[in-house]
């Protein structure tokens, strides 16, 4: 009876704790959608203390949407470097723990000390600038997508999930007279759904969410994703918003700087949270299967 009462007192403070860090997580994400969708008026009596506007008003993504081309052009360089970079990534770090999962690969345990290197220690930003420089990868794409194209943790992860599988699939494969890359293709990856889609889910949000590489790298206004749109407007530079765009009539049907800045954060983040429902059934069995099991 004690262990029973002991469990219900644990389980109410559990529920409670959740409940709490949930509140509190969902506070800024409230109070930045509210701002965006407030107008300047009732931001100005409310002393841009807005929970929730009495009078929503969706000018200033109407104005952030057809104001500028700079905001268009970031989506895209965004959506591209995503897509790319998740993908090569993707290739990239599942052959490589696929060979190092093989137990009788030449070097084995030199390439997995060099890989484990790299986790604990980085070149740092100068030697790896001259680096990007002098490949030529300067002010292009590809300056932010090689230079993390392989993750030496994701590397780990993958190795550990492919020496976990049934050897006697391998066998019965080339029993059948399936080459490594038939193996791959038609058995191994479809076996790995559940931790491609972990990982997958891992790096797409590091490669949305990058800002700090591309003001590093990237010299063209073409070429500047979201997340550093967005520094550059809470920094207070123009990047080619006209901020003032909205400044003339009425005040209630104008919205405030700080609206606008919030409606493009709203915008920049609403891409990866519609991605992430798809592959939540995928995520924790695909990040748990890949760490713990072998």
């Amino acid at each position: 009876m004690r262990e029973q009462g002991s469990e219900k007192i644990y389980q109410i403070f559990l529920i409670i704790s959740v409940s709490i860090v949930a509140l509190i997580s969902l506070y800024p994400i409230t109070y930045v959608l509210s701002l965006s969708l407030t107008g300047e008026e009732e931001w100005l009596m409310k002393n841009g203390f807005v929970l929730w506007p009495s009078k929503p008003t969706f000018l200033a993504y109407t104005l952030v949407i057809r104001g500028t081309s700079v905001f268009l052009n970031s989506m895209i360089v965004s959506v591209v470097r995503t897509v790319l970079g998740t993908t090569t990534s993707l290739v990239f770090t599942i052959i490589t723990g696929y060979v190092l999962s093989k137990k009788d690969l030449p070097g084995r345990r030199i390439f997995l000390f060099l890989v484990l290197f790299t986790i604990l220690f980085r070149g740092g930003l100068i030697p790896t600038f001259i680096v990007v420089k002098q490949t030529g990868l300067l002010n292009s794409i590809w300056a932010l997508i090689i230079p993390e194209l392989i993750g030496g943790w994701y590397v780990l992860v993958f190795k550990q999930f492919f020496e976990a599988l049934p050897k006697e699939l391998e066998e019965s494969a080339h029993i059948d007279g399936a080459g490594e890359i038939t193996l791959m293709m038609k058995i191994i990856l479809p076996m790995s759904k559940p931790v491609i889609a972990a990982i997958g889910l891992f790096i797409a949000i590091f490669h949305w969410n990058s800002w700090f590489d591309a003001l590093v790298y990237i010299r063209d206004t073409d070429l500047m994703p979201i997340q550093l749109l967005l520094r550059n407007m809470f920094a207070n530079t123009n990047m080619g918003f006209d901020m003032n765009v909205n400044r003339v009539g009425d005040a209630s049907l104008r919205v405030s700087t700080l609206s606008l800045r919030m409606a493009v954060t709203v915008i920049g983040t609403l891409p990866i949270l519609c991605i992430y429902p798809f592959l939540q059934k995928h995520f924790v069995k695909g990040v748990y299967m890949g760490a713990v099991k072998g």
